[in-house]
């Protein structure tokens, strides 16, 4: 019986950390945040062309079903989309896949669109997947997010390394004058259900404006999707992180949590124990 109620308490803590939330305020708030560990593989080369055939994708990536809820005004009820994402680094770039659903892959009629989109803490007090008005950080305490965004256009064959999007906001809202240069490598395809896309970026730009993955540390992230929509008609994500630290650093770090809730549970248990012998 107190088997059942340990796994109960463990299975209600998981649980809890995959389930979208479509509602107002900070989501983390409800669920916490998911940290993914990243693999190194120090000789991975990415041919950027929107087909994942290279070995490490299959034999050393762990993908990553990522849930997004769409955002709604009003009483509609919001819609979920899932995202399959892995990461891969070497010594110098973070590779990333994406695989969705679009059951209309390809639909260019502006402004509606499909396409994907990131914005990653750089030095926020407190990111969030969250955004209360506009895209700031006003919310967050103040510093900037690095916004990277991904659009279909007809334009782009399936296959063709091009830019994506790379901008970045801050408490003032978007950074005017596109201050930076774009610096991630992506090619997609599709067929007539899905798309996939393939994202290289070097771990240090040496752009202020972007985020650098060079410290040994997690670093916050949220994903939007859009599926023929603009604006804030699109499906977003709760906070994620890359876990980017030495193991030594995450016994002190979000492992801490878990920690502290298997030690209550088993002082829980123990006290029913006691309890149950002395009566």
């Amino acid at each position: 019986m107190l088997i059942v109620i340990f796994i109960s308490l463990v299975s209600l803590f998981y649980i809890s950390n995959v389930i979208a939330y479509p509602g107002d305020g900070d989501c983390s708030d409800y669920h916490g945040i998911t940290y993914i560990d990243v693999p190194i593989v120090s000789n991975a080369e990415l041919v950027v062309d929107g087909v994942p055939s290279e070995l490490f994708w299959t034999e050393t990536a762990n993908p990553i079903k990522l849930m997004l809820a769409e955002i709604r005004v009003g009483e509609e009820i919001p819609e979920l989309y899932s995202l399959n994402i892995s990461f891969v680094m070497n010594n110098d770039y973070l590779y990333i896949l994406c695989q969705w659903e679009d059951n209309s892959p390809g639909y260019d009629f502006p402004p509606d669109q499909d396409g994907i989109a990131f914005c990653w803490d750089i030095n926020t007090i407190n990111f969030s997947a969250y955004y209360v008005t506009d895209m700031n950080t006003l919310h967050m305490g103040n510093g900037s997010v690095d916004a990277w965004r991904w659009i279909y256009q007809d334009s782009i064959s399936p296959g063709e390394e091009h830019l994506c999007g790379d901008d970045c906001f801050n408490e003032d809202g978007w950074v005017q004058g596109d201050p930076e240069a774009k610096n991630i490598n992506v090619a997609y395809t599709n067929d007539s259900r899905s798309y996939t896309l393939e994202m290289k970026r070097r771990l240090n730009t040496n752009e202020i404006y972007d985020v650098q993955f060079t410290e040994k540390k997690i670093y916050k992230f949220n994903i939007a999707i859009l599926n023929d929509s603009h604006d804030e008609d699109h499906a977003i994500s709760w906070t994620y992180a890359l876990d980017l630290r030495e193991p030594e650093q995450m016994i002190w770090g979000f492992n801490l949590e878990i920690l502290v809730l298997s030690i209550s549970i088993l002082t829980i248990v123990i006290y029913v124990i006691k309890f149950k012998k002395i009566n």
